[in-house]
C-alpha cells in the first residue's frame, strides 16, 4: 500500500510566520492555487481512501485536490496539527526576541519541557505512532493507495516513527513546504519512506 502524506496549502498565518497549531485558519489564494496545481499533477493517481484533519486549511486542500473524484474525504481528529496552547497566534519573530520556552519545539525538540495546554514533539510522535499502528497498518490488506491531508509537525511525527528516529531528529529531512507530499510504502506491517517533501507543480 502507498501512503501519501500531504501538507495543507498556504494560509495568511504561514505567510507572516504566526504559529497556527490547532487554530482554524483558512487557506489564502496562494494556498488554493497550489492545491489546484497539485490536483492537476495527481489527476492520474488513484486513491482508495482519503482522510483529513478537520482543520479547514487541511480539509479545503483535500477538497480541492480530490475535486471530481468519487471518493469521500473523511475527517479524523488524530490528523490535527500539534497543539501550541497559549502560543497559538504568536509571531515567531517576537518569540525569538523574548526567548520563549515554546521555541524548544522547533530548535531542541528532545529538550522541550511541558507547557500547559501545549504538546511536546514527543507527544506528537506518540500520537502519530498510535494513528499509524492502529489505523493505517490494518488498511494494508484493504487498500492500495491512501492519501492524508494534514500538517507539517504531524507529518514529521509520522516520519520520525517510520524511520525509527529519536525525538531529537524530529525535524530531520527536507523542509515540508505547503502542498508538499511525502510518500511511504506499507508492506508486511512495516513502513518504508519513498520520498519526502515533493512539490508536484
Amino acid at each position: 500500500m502507498k501512503l501519501y502524506m500531504m501538507r495543507h496549502g498556504e494560509t495568511s498565518w504561514n505567510k507572516i510566520r504566526r504559529i497556527q497549531g490547532q487554530s482554524d485558519i483558512d487557506l489564502n489564494e496562494v494556498g488554493r492555487e497550489a492545491a489546484r496545481l497539485t490536483s492537476e499533477a495527481l489527476k492520474d493517481f488513484r486513491f482508495d481512501a482519503a482522510y483529513t484533519s478537520p482543520l479547514s486549511r487541511a480539509r479545503e486542500t483535500g477538497e480541492i485536490v480530490l475535486a471530481g473524484r468519487d471518493i469521500p474525504l473523511i475527517e479524523d481528529e488524530r490528523l490535527k496539527e500539534a497543539n501550541f496552547g497559549p502560543y497559538e497566534g504568536a509571531d515567531l519573530n517576537e518569540l525569538y526576541e523574548k526567548k520563549e520556552p515554546i521555541l524548544d519545539f522547533f530548535d531542541r525538540p528532545h529538550k522541550m519541557t511541558l507547557i500547559e495546554g501545549a504538546e511536546t514533539p514527543a507527544q506528537v510522535v506518540e500520537r502519530s505512532k498510535i494513528f499509524l499502528e492502529e489505523f493505517i497498518l490494518p488498511m494494508e490488506k484493504e487498500a492500495e493507495s491512501v492519501i492524508l491531508f494534514t500538517h507539517g509537525a504531524f507529518i514529521h511525527g509520522m516520519l520520525t516513527n517510520m524511520y525509527k528516529r529519536d525525538v531529537r531528529d524530529f525535524w530531520k529531512g527536507p523542509k515540508l513546504k505547503n502542498c508538499s507530499i511525502s510518500t511511504a510504502e506499507v508492506k508486511d506491517g512495516r513502513f518504508c519512506v519513498l520520498s519526502e517533501a515533493e512539490v508536484l507543480y
